[in-house]
């Protein structure tokens, strides 16, 4: 990874944490929580060397599939009575998006470096 794009991957990253812990619990020790875990997320990644782009939008899609999959069993039960299904459907919508927009992902990025490896070799 380029050592320029370092910084703000990590600073990206705080910021989705905290983005995502605002979305499920807006209270400051939770939102501190997600900007700690953001950060350490950020800064494994940059160390991995995944790509600056990558990166935050796998996690901001999976952010967004587990705040979607919360709402959708919000809008089902009454109010406070399914916690622990609100969870669930949280946990495993998240997963399911994370990994859905990862496989995705990955192979638009395989097939830019195959495009631009072909056009390299063949002077176009």
């Amino acid at each position: 990874m380029n050592p320029r794009y370092v910084v703000p991957m990590i600073a990206v990253m705080g910021l989705l944490g905290w983005l995502g812990a605002w979305l499920f619990s807006p209270s400051a020790g939770w939102t501190v929580i997600g900007l700690v875990a953001g950060l350490a997320i950020g800064w494994l990644m940059a160390r991995a060397g995944v790509r600056a782009t990558v990166g935050p939008a796998i996690v901001g899609g999976g952010i967004v599939g587990a705040w979607i999959g919360r709402e959708i069993v919000r809008a089902l039960c009454l109010p406070g009575s399914c916690v622990n299904v609100e969870v669930a459907g949280s946990v495993f919508t998240g997963l399911g998006s994370t990994l859905g927009i990862g496989l995705v992902v990955a192979l638009v990025v395989r097939s830019f470096d195959e495009f631009w490896e072909n056009r390299q070799n063949t002077g176009g």
